[in-house]
C-alpha cells in the first residue's frame, strides 16, 4: 500500500504561461481510493500525468512511501495510468491487449496466459480473450483497459475519468467493479473526475482543485458539512448563504438572531450556510425559526424542492415527496434551521 505525497508541485506548460498546477501539496493515503475533483481545465489530469511520470513538473516533488520518484522514468515508476479513451490496440485481441505490459517485460507465454486469464476473471470478462476491441461495448473496453493496467502489478493505479464515457447503468457497474478490485488488492488508487457525485460514491478522500490549486482535502462528508469556502460549498450543491455577525454561539442576520453549534469560526462577520435537505418545516417549539412564503416548488419523484421567500433572502428546501403534498406555492410557512446543521464561513461574502 503505497502512500503518495505531492510537495509544492507546479506545472507550467509554456514559459511565462499560467500554472496548470500551482503549489499543490497533499498526502494520498496508501491503500485507499482518492479523487482529484474539479471543473474542466482545473489541472487535475495534469496532476495525474505528473504522478505517472508522463510529464515533468516545473517545480516541486512527488514521493512514494517517502522516497522521491522525481527522477524515475514513467516505465519504472510503477504508477500506471488508464486513460479516459482506453487507448486499446485495435489490431490486437483482448488477451494481447491485457498482456502487452508483460510481453514488454519478457514474461513467458504460459505465465502470461495464466495471468491474463486471472485478470479477465477479476474484471468480469472471462471467455473474451480472442475478441478485438471493436467487438466490445464501451464498458467492456473500459474493463480491458483496467485489466491491462493491473496486470503489471503497479504500486499506484491512476484512472482518468473512468466513468465519463459510459451510460448511466454501466457507470454503476463500473463503479462497483473499481471499488471491489481496490478492496481486494488494497491498491492505492487515484482518479480524476469533474462529477462531485462520482467522487463521493467512489472515493474515501477527495482533493478539490480549482485553477490548479488545492481548495480542500478530506473525506466526502466534510465537503457537505464543513466546506472551507463559499465556492467549495457551491460546488457541492449548497445554495443557502446568509451573511451575519457572529458573537459566541449566536449570529445576527437580516432574518434575526440564529443560534449555531460552535465550529471554530471567529467572532465577527461570517456567512452562514445550510444545505437545502437540512432545512425543516418548523413549529412553535423550534429554535431558529424563520417565517416565509413558498414561491415555487418542483416535484422530483422521491423528493421535492421548494423556494421560500424570506426577505431579504430566498431559501431553498428539499423534503421527502410524502411531506411535500401539504406544501403549496403561496403558502406561509415556518422554516427550522437546526443549530447543528448550520455551518459558518469566515467573512460576510
Amino acid at each position: 500500500m503505497t502512500q503518495v505525497e505531492l510537495r509544492h508541485l507546479n506545472k507550467i506548460y509554456a514559459p511565462g504561461g499560467a500554472h496548470a498546477v500551482k503549489d499543490l501539496s497533499l498526502t494520498v493515503p496508501g491503500g485507499q481510493i482518492t479523487a482529484l475533483l474539479g471543473p474542466s481545465g482545473c489541472g487535475k489530469t495534469t496532476a495525474l500525468k505528473l504522478i505517472a511520470g508522463l510529464i515533468a513538473p516545473t517545480g516541486g516533488d512527488i514521493l512514494f512511501d517517502g522516497q522521491s520518484v522525481g527522477g524515475v522514468p514513467a516505465e519504472k515508476r510503477q504508477a500506471v495510468l488508464a486513460f479516459q479513451n482506453h487507448l486499446l490496440f485495435p489490431h490486437m485481441s483482448v488477451a494481447e491487449n491485457v498482456g502487452f505490459g508483460l510481453k514488454m517485460r519478457g514474461v513467458d507465454q504460459n505465465s502470461m496466459r495464466r495471468q491474463v486469464a486471472e485478470l479477465l476473471e477479476l474484471v468480469r470478462l472471462p471467455g473474451l480473450e480472442n475478441r478485438r476491441p471493436a467487438q466490445l461495448s464501451g464498458g467492456q473496453q473500459q474493463r480491458v483497459a483496467l485489466a491491462r493496467a493491473l496486470i503489471v502489478k503497479p504500486r499506484v493505479l491512476l484512472l482518468d475519468e473512468p466513468l465519463s464515457n459510459l451510460d448511466a447503468h454501466l457507470r454503476g457497474e463500473m463503479r462497483d467493479l473499481i471499488i471491489d478490485i481496490q478492496r481486494r488488492l488494497k491498491l492505492t488508487t487515484i482518479f480524476v473526475t469533474h462529477d462531485q457525485e462520482e467522487a463521493v460514491l467512489l472515493a474515501q478522500q477527495i482533493a478539490l482543485i480549482f485553477e490548479g490549486q488545492l481548495q480542500q482535502f478530506g473525506p466526502p462528508p466534510a465537503f457537505y458539512e464543513r466546506p472551507r469556502s463559499r465556492r467549495v460549498a457551491q460546488f457541492f450543491g449548497a445554495v443557502n448563504f446568509i451573511p451575519g455577525v457572529k458573537k459566541g454561539r449566536r449570529v445576527t442576520t437580516a432574518l434575526g438572531v440564529l443560534e449555531c453549534a460552535a465550529n471554530g469560526a471567529d467572532d465577527g462577520p461570517v456567512t452562514l450556510t445550510i444545505r437545502p435537505e437540512n432545512v425543516g418545516w418548523g413549529n412553535g417549539s423550534d429554535h431558529n425559526l424563520i417565517r416565509g412564503q413558498v414561491a415555487a416548488s418542483v416535484y422530483l419523484g422521491t423528493h421535492a424542492r421548494f423556494k421560500v421567500d424570506a426577505p431579504p433572502h430566498a431559501l431553498e428546501v428539499i423534503t421527502a415527496a410524502a411531506q411535500a403534498s401539504r406544501i403549496h406555492p403561496g403558502q406561509s410557512v415556518a422554516l427550522h434551521l437546526p443549530p447543528d446543521k448550520l455551518w459558518l464561513l469566515p467573512g460576510a461574502e
